[in-house]
């Protein structure tokens, strides 16, 4: 990394501190229920682990993006799904039937 990389990462980092509610996109009540989940799914992976490897490391990693969404109050997931917005306006009718009567 060089110097203007760092310093920008060390820039963002305290504009993050100073204005927390600009970088969340998780609510409360979410926030609530992910730290719920992902302690959960963090707890039963670490317990599974050795009987089911697979299914351990799975549900711990889940357990994990579900703690750190609860602590950070940021979904990288979420705010890309509020990107992609699909307006009314957008759709192209480019023939149309009329009936008279139906048969």
């Amino acid at each position: 990394m060089t110097n203007q990389e760092i310093n920008n990462v060390i820039s963002n980092a305290k504009e993050a501190w100073k204005n927390p509610d600009f970088f969340t996109n998780v609510s409360k009540s979410e926030r609530i229920l992910s730290s719920a989940t992902g302690g959960y799914f963090l707890f039963k992976g670490i317990t599974s682990v050795f009987s089911h490897p697979v299914i351990g490391l799975a549900s711990i990693a889940v357990g994990t993006g579900l703690l750190y969404r609860a602590i950070t109050g940021y979904c990288p997931i979420k705010e890309l799904t509020e990107k992609e917005e699909i307006f009314a306006d957008e759709i192209l009718v480019r023939e149309t039937y009329v009936v008279d009567e139906l048969a």
